[in-house]
This record gives C-alpha cells, structure tokens and sequence, in this order.
C-alpha cells in the first residue's frame, strides 16, 4: 500500500492507493468537486460538503509478458528448457533477476529470503515494515523489506532465540535464517498463503505422503488443486504404490531456483503457464 496525500485539482484530494496481486488499482480521497466522476457508484451524488471516494482501476497489470514483449533472458534458461516460460515471466515482471554474468543458476537451491523477495513481490506487496521483526534480518539487510512484508501478515514465522549460534538479544527476537534453503512444504505454504487460494473441497488427499493430519497439507492440497504444484508418481525406491496409486509430494525435499519461479508464476501468473 502507498501513503499519499496528492491534491490532483483544486477539488479533489487523493490519499491512499494499493495495488492487489491481480495488478488492480484502488484508490480513496476526498472531493467537493459537482462534476466528480462515477460509475456504478453506490452513492452518485454529493452527500455534504466533502465526499469520500474508493475508485477501482481494473487490469493494471496488462497483457501477460511474451518473448515478443520482453528482451530479458538468461544464457542458461534458453528457449524450450523446463523453466524458461516460468523464469521468463517473473523477470520480465521484475520479479527475479539472474547475476552479472547473465546466468539465471535454476539448479541452484533457492534460500528462504530469495523466495520472500519472489513471493514479497508477485503479491505486490509494498508496504513500509513498521518495526525489526528477526534478529539475524537487520533493517539495513538486502531482503529486510520483503521478510518483514511476509511476516507481517503472518505467512512466515522465525525460529525461537536461544539455540546454538542464535543467542537471544535484549528484545528475544526470533531468528529467520535468511540463508537457509527452503523446503516443498515450506514453498508451498509461502505461495498459497500470499496468493489467497481457496481450500480444497473436504476430504481430498492428492499425494500419499501429504495426508490431512500433515503440517502442510491445506496448502500444498490447495496448490495441487490449481495445477500449481504436481508431485511424483509412486513406485519409486521408497515410494510404494497405495491402493488410489497417488503421486508422492516430497514436502522435505528442497527447491531450486528454477522451481521456485515456476510455483511462483503458476501461483501469480497462471496466463504465462506454456
């Protein structure tokens, strides 16, 4: 959400203006103007001297990115690799970025403060942290913002102070563990909490590993549900077939760089699905 107080004529004031995840624009002000403009408008005539206003400004985000539409890409992610739709549209987004030498790294693991940052920013959150949340994420830190957009809406939690190398501070901040690599389980309830999807209808189960009683399920179901993210077939070392031959999830195993960004667009930006 953005602060303003913009006086955009002699009538009218504009004061605050926030942009959801699907790229629409809200605004809200003030105005004694008797020509404002309306539509649909629940009360179209002035009610005093000084009317309230919320407009909605639809589709600001435009027509999805197409490789006719954005020069950016990596000379490791070329056309027709698993991740190049996905790294594509997040980047042309400005979403990801690749490093100097103009490689994307999708093998590379993804760590817990470059998925905040991916997910921070494809639900176009922009607020200003009111205060320091973690005490290994200073405010001065690379991915300060987008931690604390998360955790503020309590989609990521830290770990208790005290442990092994993590003393507590005079606060007791938890830690974050900003460089950690993050988990399937873990990816999966970062992208479905801050992309708002809707819970799967009672009892489904789409992976044998992922059973309702499992800590990530409500969200990795939700995913599953969306085509988001898709599991592995069973039958495999460790991985027996049960009688509805369900896929296996692996909510432990970690996540590349390139699988992020493709929960990331599925998540955000279905219509760059190939």
């Amino acid at each position: 959400q953005y602060v303003a107080s913009i006086t955009i004529s002699a009538t009218t004031t504009l004061k605050f203006i926030a942009v959801d995840a699907a790229g629409n624009i809200y605004t809200t002000g003030t105005t004694h103007s008797a020509d404002f403009p309306v539509a649909n408008a629940h009360q179209p005539q002035n009610g005093g001297d000084h009317d309230s206003f919320v407009t909605k400004i639809e589709g600001a985000n435009g027509p999805a990115p197409t490789a006719t539409a954005c020069a950016l890409s990596f000379s490791d992610v070329p056309p027709g690799s698993a991740f190049y739709a996905y790294v594509r549209c997040l980047a042309c987004e400005g979403i990801v970025q690749g490093y100097d030498d103009g490689t994307f790294r999708p093998g590379l693991p993804v760590t817990r403060a470059q998925l905040t940052k991916i997910v921070a920013n494809a639900a176009g959150y922009y607020d200003a942290p009111i205060e320091q949340t973690f005490e290994d994420v200073l405010p001065d830190s690379t991915f300060y913002l987008y931690i604390e957009r998360l955790a503020a809406r309590g989609i990521v939690a830290g770990y208790a102070c005290g442990g092994e190398g993590e003393p507590c501070g005079q606060d007791e901040r938890p830690y974050f563990r900003p460089g950690g690599h993050v988990t399937r389980g873990q990816a999966a309830k970062m992208a479905d909490a801050a992309a708002r999807l809707t819970a799967p209808p009672p009892g489904t189960q789409a992976f044998e590993d992922v059973p309702p009683a499992h800590t990530f399920y409500l969200w990795v179901e939700r995913l599953a549900e969306r085509s988001v993210m898709a599991g592995y077939a069973c039958g495999g070392s460790g991985e027996p077939c049960g009688p509805g031959s369900r896929p296996y999830f692996r909510p432990h195993n970690g996540v590349t760089r390139g699988q992020a960004s493709k929960i990331a667009s599925n998540a955000f930006f279905p219509e760059c699905s190939p």
